[in-house]
């Protein structure tokens, strides 16, 4: 049996779309467990209407505590062998369960990946198209999570054993409030011999076309989490996985580059939050010029943050009309198709 935990803070306007296509999931062993995370909106009287009637559905409510305690909650209580954990927002193909189960079947892997939409201002983009399944051993597909690919760190398209996180003590990491789920995917892939990939999309990730960084939101205590979480990485794959700990380092110090931009552009005025910036920077940086995860292009382009954050604020605004320009050609040309 699969559990398939949905967490919700506050976003119970999307879950009856998310739950109506989990329900007519092909794939009929499973539940659902809906846990409200506090919410504060009426999200939780939405959780409790989806439960209704339905004797695969529970739904607990519990005091806030972030996107990892409540998914901790819903590892806590699952009565499945498998476990998934999609999002509220977010919806899925009627086959999802199925074919993460067929993956894993077929192949024998401790885990089992699929393929996403990424749903960007309407413009449906397939992650990785063209890709071919594999099965590959646990540590070589720890590198291919550390770098941009379909694998990505999310927690929604992959099957975890239930056996497995429980036997290693694994959850999801609370002191974290970004990237929690690539942390989790890294600890979980340590413990496990195969890892199986099918490019199939089967996932509906939806988000705003700009995302967290690239929106250029203040340097929350949040945001400056996800540092914390590569800094995890590298310092528990140094030893054994030194391949995977210098992919972490190079997010690590693009994502410092990036923060030192927001830094600049909102006027925020915090010496230690800058020197912590410049010290990953200082510290990283080799990492990140040697790194197969970023292009030359993207390097030199994240260089000029360090020099001239004018000048960077400049090349991106080129940067956004020339894809701007790309997108409504590509749309353009898909509704002509159709």
């Amino acid at each position: 049996m699969i559990t398939v935990v949905v967490s919700v803070y506050n976003t119970g306007k999307y879950l009856p779309k998310a739950m109506d296509c989990l329900l007519r999931q092909t794939y009929r062993d499973f539940e659902i467990i809906i846990v409200d995370d506090g919410s504060t909106d009426g999200s939780q009287d939405v959780c409790d209407r989806e439960a209704q009637g339905r004797d695969n559905v529970r739904v607990f409510h519990k005091p806030n505590g972030g996107l990892s305690s409540a998914r901790n909650f819903g590892i806590d209580h699952a009565k499945g062998d498998y476990i998934i954990f999609p999002d509220p927002d977010d919806w899925v193909e009627l086959n999802y369960l199925e074919k993460l189960v067929a993956i894993r079947e077929e192949t024998g892997a401790d885990l089992s990946i699929c393929g996403h939409f990424d749903e960007m201002d309407s413009l449906v983009r397939i992650w990785n198209e063209g890709a071919k399944p594999c099965v590959m051993p646990a540590s070589e597909a720890m590198e291919v999570l550390m770098t941009p690919s379909a694998f990505c760190g999310y927690a929604w398209n992959k099957l975890y054993d239930l056996r497995i996180i429980r036997a290693n003590n694994l959850r999801f990491d609370t002191e974290l409030g970004m990237v929690q789920d690539l942390h989790f995917a890294v600890r979980y892939f340590r413990c496990i011999a195969t890892v199986a990939y099918d490019p199939t999309p089967l996932y509906h990730y939806n988000h705003d076309s700009g995302g967290v960084t690239a929106s250029y939101t203040p340097l929350t205590k949040r945001k400056l989490s996800g540092l914390l979480t590569y800094e995890k990485i590298a310092a528990m794959t140094e030893q054994d996985y030194p391949a995977v700990a210098a992919l972490a380092r190079s997010t690590l110090c693009h994502t410092a580059l990036q923060y030192i931009y927001i830094y600049y552009r909102t006027h925020m005025k915090d010496d230690a939050v800058l020197r912590r910036l410049r010290g990953i920077y200082r510290d990283c940086r080799s990492d990140y010029q040697a790194s197969p995860a970023y292009t030359p292009r993207d390097k030199m382009f994240m260089g000029l943050v360090p020099v001239s954050p004018r000048l960077y604020a400049f090349m991106t605004r080129l940067k956004k009309i020339y894809f701007n320009r790309t997108d409504k050609k590509q749309k353009a040309a898909w509704h002509a198709a159709a």
